[in-house]
């Protein structure tokens, strides 16, 4: 069995890693947690093969979990619930489940988890509790897995960090039970979608304790080969490195590329009104008559120049002294932020934006 993970930086190329470590002749599976990590897995695997592999299967996790633990085993799912055998209608992703409690008190909506309607919704699974569901029925992951390793012979999952809470836990067991599998993933990378971002693995965890976890399912961990990122150049890592305390090289280190905090007026008046350089908020871009983003959508997008938009936790990043804020959360997502650009990064505080903000706002 071969089980292994390899953690990355930002623009190390992981997809490309994990599409080119692909044989075309296995029964493979790719898996992503988001639909965008799909598309750049097929257009990877198209660009190696020129189409995809006929034993090849590129599928949402969520979208595996279904076909694969959830549909051929109806029958095992009902029985456990003591109820007779509907025609069931796929994945519901309108509607979120009713919690046990709302408003500060119970919520008689609800439905507890003896109850089939825990996990359906008009004759549809709710896409956020299959992953519950798995592994709430006695047997029923073990028969799946079991059958899975009979035709599979890889798994492939992308962008490993995105996993969590019940995800995570199916995941992990997943990767024990498994024939055969490597994740690829950016440790500093999680958490920042604003969705999926709390529990384990990562809920006080230090880069080195998510190491220790890796390897305690005995997952091989490599953390060299996709340290050098390919999109940022060595001025651009050196300054992630030196602020935001992330071990990130430069793979070509001739690159041209510089860090530029900017404070003079005509000089950001001509950046924000320039739309071949992407203004990056932390929230509320589409505020704006700028070409902008928020700084966690940005995630797996490169650009030539960038112009990121620092927030109050901020506004001392250009000091010596600056002291790192302890919010994971917002410091991934300024990482992320920062490693977008392929060329400049131009840095903006608060304060001086917002002496020019105003005369950029949308009209409603």
């Amino acid at each position: 069995m071969d089980k292994k993970i390899m953690l990355a930086v930002a623009g190390a190329g992981k997809t490309y890693e994990l599409c080119h470590s692909i044989n075309k002749q296995q029964r493979n599976f790719l898996l992503a947690y988001t639909n965008e990590n799909i598309k750049n897995i097929e257009k990877e695997v198209i660009d190696k093969f020129g189409e995809i592999p006929k034993e090849t299967k590129i599928l949402t996790f969520d979208s595996f979990l279904y076909r694969y633990f959830i549909r051929p085993y109806e029958l095992l799912i009902f029985e456990n619930f003591k109820v007779e055998r509907f025609e069931t209608k796929g994945v519901d992703i309108l509607h979120t489940p009713e919690p046990a409690y709302k408003n500060g008190g119970y919520n008689p909506k609800y439905k507890k988890k003896d109850n089939i309607e825990h996990y359906i919704i008009n004759k549809r699974y709710y896409c956020s509790r299959i992953p519950e569901l798995i592994l709430d029925i006695k047997d029923l992951f073990n028969i799946a897995i079991s059958n899975i390793n009979n035709y599979c012979d890889y798994i492939y999952i992308d962008e490993v960090q995105d996993f969590r809470k019940e995800h995570y836990k199916v995941l992990e067991k997943i990767i024990k039970k498994c024939n055969n599998i490597l994740m690829v993933g950016d440790y500093w990378q999680h958490s920042v979608s604003g969705q999926n971002n709390s529990g384990i693995p990562f809920k006080d965890t230090t880069y080195q304790d998510y190491i220790d976890k890796l390897k305690k399912i005995d997952l091989k961990v490599d953390d060299t080969t996709l340290k050098k990122s390919r999109r940022c150049s060595r001025n651009v890592c050196n300054f992630v490195r030196k602020k935001l305390n992330i071990d990130i090289e430069a793979s070509d280190i001739l690159k041209e590329g510089n860090v530029s905090f900017v404070s003079n007026d005509s000089e950001i008046k001509e950046i924000l009104e320039n739309d071949d350089i992407v203004k990056l908020l932390n929230k509320n871009s589409k505020i704006y008559s700028f070409h902008s983003i928020n700084w966690s959508y940005s995630k797996g997008d490169t650009y030539k120049d960038i112009c990121v938009i620092l927030t109050d936790d901020y506004q001392e990043l250009e000091n010596e002294n600056f002291i790192l804020s302890k919010d994971t959360i917002t410091n991934n997502q300024l990482y992320v932020a920062l490693t977008r650009a392929s060329r400049n990064v131009y840095i903006l505080t608060k304060d001086k934006f917002y002496e020019h903000r105003k005369k950029y706002l949308k009209k409603c």
